[in-house]
């Protein structure tokens, strides 16, 4: 089974372009992980979710998060931001996609970016769940927060920085995504073959990841393409590569009570 473990299913716009998108995923049975960036897009994603579920396909896992760029207009009180975001935490299997960003995000403070991200690692932190976790231009720091959070389990989605912070992530045992620049990047390469096995899982990031590096595919159907990359340089065939992956994302999801959201 081919498991998509980082994309956004409410980014593709509603019609035909998301229908498609959700033909893809049933027709060729991908198990999807997909993040939302905040409340509005959970309650998109969830019901997506709970579609494919009431026709017996359990292959969309929705997962709640406040991405660092939609941090803005949340309580600052902490008591009252974990109010807030509490029962959405606790209805969302696997939380993400969550973080800070220091280096595209212009706009919100970095103070408001890690007062959201440690509230939603408190929830991560008490219910042991794994958290999808997004790091550009601050992994540094997030080493350091993570460090306040043992219990959590921190998925590292997309890494693109030093190699002290990552050496420190795998040190840790956290869980890392590989996505559609493997194909283009020397850098990304050379972080995947360092990469044990037994820490991989596969993503697209869709349906922008792709178009972003300079491609035009957003299918789901690109993991198959991203799992072919990360065998090439893993020295592996396609399909030990696949079966490696989904075993990675099935451990996970087995300890993460998935049935819930579907209540």
């Amino acid at each position: 089974m081919l498991v998509d473990f980082h994309t956004h299913l409410h980014a593709y716009r509603r019609g035909d372009e998301r229908d498609a998108a959700l033909k893809c995923i049933r027709e060729n049975a991908i198990l999807t992980v997909a993040s939302s960036v905040d409340r509005a897009t959970w309650d998109e994603t969830l019901s997506e979710a709970r579609s494919f579920a009431l026709h017996g396909e359990n292959l969309i896992i929705p997962t709640f998060g406040i991405h660092p760029s939609y941090c803005a207009g949340l309580p600052e009180s902490e008591g009252e931001l974990a109010a807030l975001l509490e029962p959405y935490l606790c209805a969302s299997p696997v939380v993400g996609e969550i973080g800070l960003d220091f280096y595209w995000e212009k706009k919100i403070p970095h103070e408001t970016q890690e007062r959201v991200f440690r509230c939603i690692l408190d929830h991560c932190e008490r219910t042991e769940k794994y958290c999808v976790v997004h790091t550009k231009g601050a992994e540094s720091r997030i080493a350091d927060i993570l460090a306040d959070f043992p219990h959590a389990k921190p998925v590292i989605h997309w890494y693109d920085g030093h190699d002290s912070p990552y050496d420190v992530f795998l040190s840790r045992g956290y869980m890392q995504t590989f996505g559609c620049e493997v194909r283009y990047s020397d850098r990304i390469k050379a972080l995947l073959d360092r990469t044990p096995l037994e820490f991989l899982l596969s993503e697209t990031d869709n349906p922008t990841g792709e178009v972003w590096l300079g491609g035009e595919d957003s299918s789901p159907l690109l993991i198959k393409r991203v799992v072919h990359d990360i065998a090439k340089v893993k020295g592996i065939e396609d399909a030990e590569a696949e079966s490696i992956l989904q075993k990675n994302a099935e451990k996970i999801l087995a300890l993460s009570n998935i049935g819930q959201y579907i209540d």
